[in-house]
């Protein structure tokens, strides 16, 4: 670090013998040296402020490298039975599209026009919600300046509220920079005067005393200055508060429809292609029932619903199965 060498009081320089130099005022030089001690405390201070940011951060990346050294082990750990499991599923996908894609036949074409049109709905959906998202960042926009608008004509009006203690103000100062003038012409301080002169005459220009009938005018000019910010920011806020709610419904809505896509698209398909009810056996039919059921409607209406296409299905699904339908069935009739 290099070193300053600061004359002092008693260096040859300042030594009075053969010189007419005026020795140096003790007080210049206190005043110097607190000066350069306040210089070197600022400095010190913005140092020390970086290096308690510094520190900060580094306390931070080091909690993160742990953080990423545990998310690392811990993911090695488990990496193996992910693999096993992804490579199970695919092999699961594998036979079963081959078999749903040969037995879907001409179901396929309608559902996934059904899938083609749910997904067509929720595009349309977040192009809408941009669109929103859009009108939403302009209302707001003009909002905050509607509010900044109000705030600059709330300070206006307050200064012509506050003109006569701001005049009275400006005239105090003035009749203070008087006196100074006052004392140092006494003094025959030319300098001093030559300065206390300027800022008389800058504080003298701004000021001034206008007419009672000048200040009704003013005020009643910035009151409706004000009052015209204050409606156009209200109006501006609820139009911000109206598209932000529509924003939130719609977005609400569009979460909830990608939430419950496989659902919704699941029961539309089950909907459309309902699966046959499984016919009823002998086998299943509780002791005594069976007459009971061919005497009364209630089992003429279920006999009814058991197809001759469904049956023939079922004994196709169970080669070797022996008929055990009940007597009086429609299949035994047939």
């Amino acid at each position: 670090m290099s070193q300053t060498h600061r004359p002092g009081l008693y260096d040859p320089a300042y030594r009075g013998s053969g010189s007419s130099a005026e020795p140096p005022d003790p007080q210049e030089r206190l005043t110097q040296l607190k000066s350069e001690l306040l210089q070197h405390n600022l400095r010190i201070g913005h140092l020390n402020t970086q290096a308690t940011a510094l520190q900060a951060d580094i306390t931070d990346l080091q909690t993160t490298v742990l953080q990423v050294q545990a998310t690392v082990t811990t993911y090695g750990a488990g990496l193996q039975g992910l693999q096993s499991r992804l490579q199970a599923l695919q092999y699961f996908y594998d036979q079963k599209s081959k078999m749903i894609l040969a037995a879907i036949g001409d179901k396929k074409s309608p559902i996934d026009d059904l899938i083609r049109d749910f997904d067509y709905e929720i595009d349309a959906m977040r192009a809408r919600l941009r669109e929103l998202g859009a009108a939403q960042d302009v209302a707001q926009e003009e909002s905050t300046e509607a509010a900044g608008a109000q705030t600059a004509r709330q300070n206006e009006y307050n200064n012509v509220t506050g003109y006569q203690t701001d005049v009275t103000g400006k005239l105090a100062d003035m009749e203070g920079l008087r006196a100074q003038i006052t004392a140092a012409d006494d003094s025959t301080d030319v300098a001093s005067m030559y300065l206390l002169l300027l800022e008389f005459h800058h504080r003298l220009r701004e000021t001034q005393v206008i007419s009672q009938h000048q200040l009704s005018l003013d005020l009643r000019h910035a009151l409706g200055e004000l009052e015209a910010a204050r409606e156009k920011a209200r109006a501006k806020a609820a139009a911000f508060s109206n598209v932000q709610a529509d924003y939130t419904s719609h977005q609400t809505e569009l979460q909830t429809k990608q939430q419950n896509r496989r659902t919704t698209l699941l029961a539309a398909v089950q909907a459309m292609f309902p699966v046959p009810a499984a016919p009823t056996t002998g086998g299943t039919t509780a002791p005594g029932a069976s007459g009971g059921a061919s005497a009364s409607g209630a089992g003429a209406s279920s006999s009814a619903s058991t197809t001759p296409a469904g049956t023939a299905a079922s004994a196709a699904s169970s080669p070797g199965t022996p008929n055990t339908a009940t007597p009086g069935t429609p299949a035994q009739k047939q």
